[in-house]
């Protein structure tokens, strides 16, 4: 059963396909693993649930069915909140039949409903949230308060490019574009679904790396392993990214420790380089200067992978907790590692003897054991992150397939290049071009604007002109100052397409 007079209540969604149905079972429940995770909040929960004679467990439980909820909790504190992904029906000959379940987060519900994009202009981080949220307002399984987040409101503004992204993707994207941001899904502090359980709640914020809020010492720690990691050691970063106006572009930060030839200087190693394409994100040289350097103050100074598995644990003030009380996106202070620095800290220091934590794993064994394995610090691994983009990158490519066309996503500014020439016009005679777009663009643009190249015989009055604006081209004309061959090229940029 459930140590520590843990509860685990089941109960079937607001539906009309069932009555609201809730089932107690902590008292039922054996090998029960939770986890939290940044980003992420709520993580996974696992557990056998034998309901034994005179119950069967053949029989059809609605509460603890597919995405019926689940939520435990220790008194008022939300342990987990989640929906059930896969519970199995199992029967052997040692254990006889019972029921395997396991559940995700609350945080699931943003990856239901991959959409198309819908900004026509630049807009907040928030703002885009915000918009995201009021097209799924209908039926998103979160709590409609945004009020966690994003609360130190970024001024930072985007034109994004979201076809057929998930909600969750796009918050994985804007917190990368606002520097070292975190999301996390937990529970509402005061609102409550139809069961009279907190809600789930979206929070967005920078990432705290120095506000203590557990503590372990030494008779609490049952283990550690701690792991310098070359996967986070660089001191030059360089961000590829595409300005919607001025075209792609390339930014280079490096950490000043280092010579200007390339080599060690002060810096605490060798010179090496992270470079990263954010392509995928319309960005301005500022947004993708300050993307750099945040990942350069990550990165240049060498930093840890590290797991701690405790039998005890304690909050900032140093008073005991459940050590299933423990969530991601907090810090661990272990005062026993203090020793690691190169000057002994007598304080909370980030990297040397305080660990921000990824990931929250509490595990019951069948013994009535309880342990709570911590990962620290190693959310920047380099080769998970890529692994993570090439499996969005790859799912967004899927989600393509059947498309006839390309279309221009909305918002997104096409620019192109155009010509325009004729031998012999007389003076104040127009010269027009077809103009085709490509891709097919989402709106009829309102305009163009022009930037020239080169330009001969072309008048001062009204210049290079626009008309008969469509999604999939328009005409552009010059006026000839005076008699003579007419010539102009030049770069076009839509607006409000």
């Amino acid at each position: 059963m459930a140590r520590g007079g843990l509860a685990l209540w089941a109960y079937t969604p607001a539906t009309n396909a069932y009555p609201l149905l809730i089932g107690e079972y902590g008292e039922q429940i054996e090998g029960l693993e939770v986890t939290t995770v940044a980003p992420g909040g709520f993580g996974d929960l696992a557990c056998v649930l034998k309901l034994g004679y005179p119950h069967d467990a053949r029989l059809p439980r609605p509460e603890l069915g597919l995405f019926s909820r689940v939520v435990l909790r220790d008194g008022p504190f939300t342990v987990f909140s989640g929906e059930w992904s896969d519970p199995a029906l199992v029967l052997d000959g040692a254990a006889g039949d019972y029921l395997l379940l396991s559940a995700l987060g609350g945080g699931v519900a943003l990856r239901d409903d991959p959409d198309d994009s819908s900004y026509a202009t630049a807009t907040t981080a928030q703002g885009i949230i915000a918009a995201e949220f009021a097209k799924r307002s209908a039926f998103l399984a979160l709590d409609p308060d945004q009020s966690a987040v994003l609360p130190n409101a970024p001024t930072n503004t985007f034109t994004p490019v979201y076809d057929g992204y998930t909600l969750e993707e796009i918050l994985h994207d804007l917190m990368g574009a606002l520097g070292d941001y975190i999301w996390t899904v937990y529970d509402h502090p005061s609102n409550t679904d139809q069961a009279g359980f907190p809600t789930w709640q979206l929070r967005a914020h920078p990432r705290d790396t120095t506000t203590t809020t557990y503590l372990a010492y030494g008779e609490d720690i049952l283990g550690w392993r701690v792991m310098p990691s070359a996967q986070r050691a660089y001191n030059v970063v360089q961000v590829a990214y595409v300005d919607p106006v001025a075209g792609p572009g390339v930014v280079t930060v490096s950490d000043p420790r280092l010579n200007g030839d390339g080599s060690q200087g002060n810096a605490p190693f060798r010179r090496r380089k992270l470079r990263r394409n954010l392509g995928h994100l319309p960005l301005t040289g500022t947004q993708a200067t300050a993307i750099a350097n945040a990942w350069l103050a990550t990165y240049s100074n060498p930093t840890n992978k590290v797991e701690v598995e405790l039998r005890a644990v304690h909050d900032a003030n140093g008073r005991l907790l459940p050590l299933h009380h423990v969530r991601a996106d907090g810090n661990l202070y272990v005062p026993e590692l203090a020793v690691r620095g190169q000057s002994l800290p007598v304080a909370p220091l980030a990297g040397v003897n305080q660990f921000y934590i990824v990931e929250t794993l509490y595990r019951e064994t069948a013994s009535g054991d309880t342990r709570l394995v911590l990962q620290l610090d190693n959310y920047a691994d380099r080769a998970v992150a890529l692994l993570a983009r090439l499996q969005i990158s790859d799912e967004a490519r899927q989600r393509q397939r059947g498309v006839y066309r390309a279309v221009q996503s909305p918002g997104a500014q096409q620019v192109g290049y155009c010509s325009i020439r004729s031998p012999s016009v007389a003076a104040g005679q127009q010269v027009g071009v077809g103009l085709n777009f490509v891709p097919v663009l989402s709106h009829i643009p309102t305009g163009l604007t022009f930037t020239t190249i080169a330009s001969t015989n072309v008048g001062s009055g009204p210049g290079v002109t626009s008309g008969t604006l469509t999604q999939y081209g328009c005409e552009v004309t010059v006026t000839a100052a005076a008699t003579g061959a007419v010539v102009w090229t030049g770069k076009y940029t839509t607006q409000g397409a």
